[in-house]
């Protein structure tokens, strides 16, 4: 066998535990799992974003938000956040962001072309967390329109 089927056989023969992996929830405990995700959601994440959407106005910049809290159509609460210039026509959209609530109690952060991130808990990742992560999608859209203004200019 070569180097790379081996590695291959002694990965699968050995898979990393799955950070997210949890037993089937008892009935009527998925809903409420669920329950606290969308809870968390509203919670915190909306009105986070309601504040970055504030401070962001007179930058003429918001903070878009898609959110599927309907346990008929996805197991866990998520949420979709990108930023977006607001002036009329053409204009630059950053990267979207996806937030899950993972079992009704972990956080989880996914960036394009990024491995998934934990962000903690629903009860370690509140306002303040989650205004350095929408802190951090400004800087980077900064950047993004900053090159893009660089770019049409030249």
């Amino acid at each position: 066998m070569s180097a790379l089927s081996d590695a291959l056989v002694s990965g699968r023969d050995h898979p990393r535990p799955d950070p997210i992996a949890h037993a089937d929830p008892a009935p009527g405990q998925a809903d409420h799992l669920f329950a606290s995700g969308a809870a968390w959601v509203r919670e915190v994440l909306v009105p986070a974003i309601e504040r970055g959407n504030a401070e962001l106005q007179p930058e003429n910049i918001a903070i878009r938000l898609d959110l599927n809290l309907d346990p008929r159509s996805t197991n866990h609460a998520h949420a979709d956040f990108w930023l977006t210039e607001t002036r009329e026509g053409e204009r630059p959209v950053g990267a979207k962001c996806s937030i899950n609530v993972i079992g009704g109690q972990t956080v989880w952060l996914y960036r394009p072309g990024l491995p998934g991130q934990i962000l903690g808990t629903i009860n370690q990742c509140g306002p303040e967390k989650i205004q350095e992560l929408l802190g951090k999608a400004a800087t980077d859209f900064g950047k993004q329109i900053g090159t893009l203004r660089r770019v049409g200019s030249a």
